[in-house]
């Protein structure tokens, strides 16, 4: 009878260890899927020649794609979510509305987190505009109404970037177009450095990029293959956590505390010793879907927010016990 029960608990496992597998696949396929064609549509999108006019205040009846998203110390009572055709915020009452004055398809978005109103980003221009594409990096310092590039026009498409919660000027970003890699900048973003990816560029790259809120060069990635976390701004990298991760953030206020989605099966887990230990939160993403962004409230650690490749956008209050929809397949909910 204990050698049954001992087969059993084992094929069970087996098939358990198959089924995350299996998952892990098609949500890796589902995640270079959309990545590709988020590609792909911000060209079209800039070709299309359309004329857009400013489309601030505009209610947003339904977002296409999560690029980013922002919780800033500066503006505690908003959410930021960066989108193919602008960027979005989401006030204390729940109203979704468009701010940014152009449709730039907005990627690889932040706040920087010192200064009042200033954000970063990257991606594709409006159409009608005379940016170059894709428009490097460009910033905004009136809170996300007006945009400017300030380096690599027409060089990089970062879809994932970082700021460093201790030092705003402390930026990092992967660029999968043109000369790939790790870039790093020390001055928001008016020069660069490329860092030796090695180990990063060996698994495919950034899905995401997170920086450890009391040191600026203790950067982290989540990857195809697994969590990866640099000490040296980049230059070095060593495995925390094994799988796919897709998504990953720091607490702003607990530099030991990290929030990701592990797309094998686990969804999002939190560890608060700096990644030694993991516990699940609570939320696996349905389907083939998989979290994209993660934001951690920077007043109220109990308060996270969920971007997804689905365009779904999860929130909640409690830590993990209980989560709330605020968008769904793109569509904001009342």
């Amino acid at each position: 009878m204990t050698m049954t029960r001992s087969k059993s608990t084992a094929k069970a496992r087996r098939a358990q260890q198959r089924q995350r597998v299996r998952r892990r696949r098609l949500v890796l396929t589902s995640v270079v899927v959309v990545v590709a064609a988020a590609a792909v549509a911000g060209l079209v999108w800039w070709t299309a020649g359309r004329q857009p006019g400013s489309q601030a205040g505009r209610s947003v009846e339904r977002l296409m794609h999560v690029h980013g998203l922002a919780v800033a110390p500066w503006a505690p009572d908003d959410v930021y979510v960066a989108t193919h055709e602008g960027l979005a915020r989401i006030d204390a009452g729940g109203a979704w509305r468009y701010i940014s004055e152009q449709p730039h398809d907005f990627m690889g978005f932040s706040a920087n987190p010192t200064d009042d109103g200033v954000f970063y980003s990257s991606g594709h221009p409006a159409p009608g505009t005379d940016l170059a594409n894709p428009v490097g990096f460009m910033v905004s310092t009136d809170g996300g109404a007006t945009w400017s590039p300030r380096s690599l026009q027409g060089q990089v498409d970062f879809h994932a970037m970082t700021v460093a919660p201790s030092d705003g000027d402390v930026v990092y970003g992967w660029n999968g177009a043109g000369r790939a890699g790790l870039y790093v900048s020390s001055d928001g973003g008016a020069s660069w450095d490329i860092a030796g990816g090695g180990m990063l560029e060996q698994v495919g790259g950034a899905l995401s990029l997170a920086v450890r809120s009391d040191a600026p060069d203790e950067v982290w990635a989540g990857t195809q293959a697994e969590l990866l976390a640099s000490r040296d701004a980049g230059r070095s990298w060593e495995s925390v956590l094994p799988g796919a991760v897709t998504a990953v953030a720091f607490d702003p206020a607990d530099a030991d505390r990290v929030v990701a989605y592990a797309a094998d099966g686990d969804g999002l887990v939190e560890s608060r010793d700096g990644g030694q230990t993991w516990s699940e939160l609570g939320l696996v993403v349905d389907g083939e879907d998989a979290a994209s962004h993660i934001a951690v409230h920077p007043d109220d650690p109990q308060t996270l927010y969920v971007g997804t490749y689905g365009e779904g956008l999860q929130r909640t209050t409690d830590g993990g016990n209980n989560w709330e929809p605020l968008a769904e397949a793109g569509v904001p909910r009342d």
